[in-house]
């Protein structure tokens, strides 16, 4: 009966799902099972890599004096291998943490992108202007 199941991270646990169970909600028709607090820590996670990655393409951005588009494009391009970076971590089995595959790529990328033009302004304004 539980064979296929989503648990905290785990595919195929055989048995029962963990405490809580009323947290547990099923993904879609076929059997998987996603634990909300499991799901909601991967996205925290995500963010807070979301936020370094940010920070280190706007470092980055800054301190080689890169302006314009060419800028967002380090942001966009550190953002793609970071995502890809953690896919690594996981195997690319991405469907058994998120809802969606894509969610590792496009989730969460506007709280980087405001921690990048920070970083940006700021590592370019101290080593350039001042």
């Amino acid at each position: 009966m539980w064979e296929g199941v989503f648990i905290a991270g785990v595919k195929g646990s055989k048995g029962l799902p963990k405490w809580p169970w009323w947290q547990v909600q099923q993904k879609d028709e076929d059997g998987e099972f996603l634990q909300m607090a499991a799901l909601q820590q991967n996205v925290r996670t995500l963010t807070n890599c979301r936020i370094f990655a940010g920070v280190m393409a706007g470092c980055i951005a800054g301190l080689l004096k890169i302006e314009g588009l060419l800028g967002v494009g380090v942001f966009i391009l550190v953002t793609l291998i970071h995502s890809l970076m953690i896919a690594a971590k996981m195997e690319f089995e991405v469907h058994r943490h998120f809802p969606k595959s894509r969610d590792l790529f496009v989730s969460q990328f506007g709280g980087g992108l405001l921690s990048f033009i920070l970083f940006w302004t700021l590592s370019f304004d101290m080593v350039h202007i001042f």
